[in-house]
């Protein structure tokens, strides 16, 4: 009966003595497995059972059952095929009532498939741990949202050290506005790039394009995330959008912006019911400069010129070059057209300044028209139309100064500071 178990079982099984290490017992698995019979294998020392290779790989271990240890390890086996297999050996003292050890039992168990697989896993992860360290961009792994390893770029792009980030929920690394973002990425398992943030080591949001990816890793399943830094990106985009709606040569605000901002202001000052100014600028004599001293001359001049524009009016104003020597100011929320004029005049006497280039005094005066909302205009188009007209009248009416639309009510004011 306990042949027929013995062979029936999938383990490895044999019995030696422990003065002589002859085999006394074997199922038939364990003495097929190394090239015997249940029978033949009989009064064969362990050194015979297994041939003269394996007993140099496992001699220490049998001293060591002899010695009274229980021992446990794993090593390759080559079959009298020249098959390779992996097995895990027991190797268990067997002792009498008063604790002479008799012999050892031999318990083996062929875990090739299992260690193949391990191994896979292994390569596996090798492989990963070695393209996240070749990679120039951040390489997380987490478990559960928790970083369980980082490579050296993202250490680079935190400057944090890999002890400051593993352990940390990954959200701790990103900004407020940004988490709720993450976290849906992170859970529904979305492997499509997006956009979000990082922060580093001293706060400062960092713009990252992220791709993520659940996968096998260290035995579970993992979320794998790549982090792209984009900064370079976003700078050359809003460069770009800087230059589409700015002037290249002043980087004051182009007329396609002008418009868009008009549009928005307008829209405002009828919901409150509040007055906007539009000021046409036009530059008295300046193509005299350019035809004098060159182009490089008045293009010194326009961006001195835009500089004193921006400065004379508020933040909350707008100032915009629509081309050539023409400039065009959009004051918002004025209570009066008066305060229009009183801007116009500061405008006069601060463009009027000399300006010194190349070494040589220059200066030009400005002439204004003004047309405000909504008496002279329901729309953008309209009112800067009409302060185009007014600029025309302050020409005619000996440059350096400024006039209002007729329908502002004050046609005839104006103020005219030519010396």
């Amino acid at each position: 009966m306990l042949r027929l178990i013995a062979d029936s079982v999938p383990a490895l099984i044999a019995y030696y003595e422990v003065h002589t290490l002859q085999c006394q017992f074997a199922n038939r698995r364990y003495a097929e497995y190394n090239g015997w019979t249940p029978q033949t294998i009989l009064g064969k020392t362990v050194r015979e059972a297994i041939g003269e290779a394996a007993w140099a790989m496992i001699e220490p271990h049998v001293r060591q059952v002899v010695a009274g240890k229980t021992v446990q390890y794993v090593r390759e086996q080559t079959l009298p095929d020249g098959t390779q297999r992996v097995i895990e050996v027991n190797l268990i003292p067997h002792l009498d009532d008063g604790q002479t050890q008799l012999g050892a039992f031999v318990l083996i168990s062929d875990i090739t498939t299992q260690w193949q697989a391990e191994r896979a896993i292994r390569d596996s992860e090798e492989r990963m741990r070695k393209l996240a360290e070749a990679t120039t961009e951040g390489v997380v792994f987490h478990h559960n949202g928790v970083v369980t390893d980082v490579n050296d770029a993202l250490q680079g792009l935190l400057g944090r050290t890999s002890t400051d980030i593993v352990g940390r929920n990954t959200l701790d690394f990103i900004p407020e506005r940004w988490k709720p973002t993450v976290s849906e990425y992170m859970q529904s398992g979305h492997e499509d790039p997006y956009e979000a943030a990082v922060l580093d080591t001293n706060g400062v949001e960092i713009p990252v394009e992220i791709v993520g990816k659940t996968m096998p890793f260290k035995g579970g399943t993992y979320r794998l995330a790549v982090l792209r830094d984009i900064r370079a990106r976003k700078a050359a985009q809003a460069r770009i959008e800087f230059m589409a709606l700015h002037d290249t040569l002043t980087q004051l605000p182009n007329r396609l912006y002008l418009m868009e901002r008009l549009d928005s202001i307008l829209a405002l000052a009828r919901r409150r019911r509040t007055a906007v100014a539009t000021l046409f600028i036009d530059l008295d004599n300046f193509k005299l400069v350019n035809d004098s001293l060159g182009h490089h001359a008045g293009d010194a001049l326009l961006r001195e010129v835009a500089c004193r524009l921006k400065l004379a009016v508020r933040d909350a104003d707008v100032v915009a070059r629509l081309g050539g020597d023409e400039f065009l100011i959009v004051l918002t929320d004025i209570a009066s057209p008066d305060d229009a004029g009183l801007v116009a005049v500061n405008l006069i006497e601060s463009v009027s300044v000399e300006v010194i280039i190349d070494g040589r005094a220059v200066s030009v005066s400005p002439s204004i028209g003004i047309s405000v909302f909504p008496d002279d205009g329901a729309t953008a188009d309209e009112l800067i139309r009409h302060a185009d007209t007014a600029m025309y009248r302050a020409k005619n009416c000996g440059r350096s100064n400024y006039q209002f639309f007729p329908r502002a009510g004050l046609s005839h004011g104006s103020a005219d500071l030519t010396p």
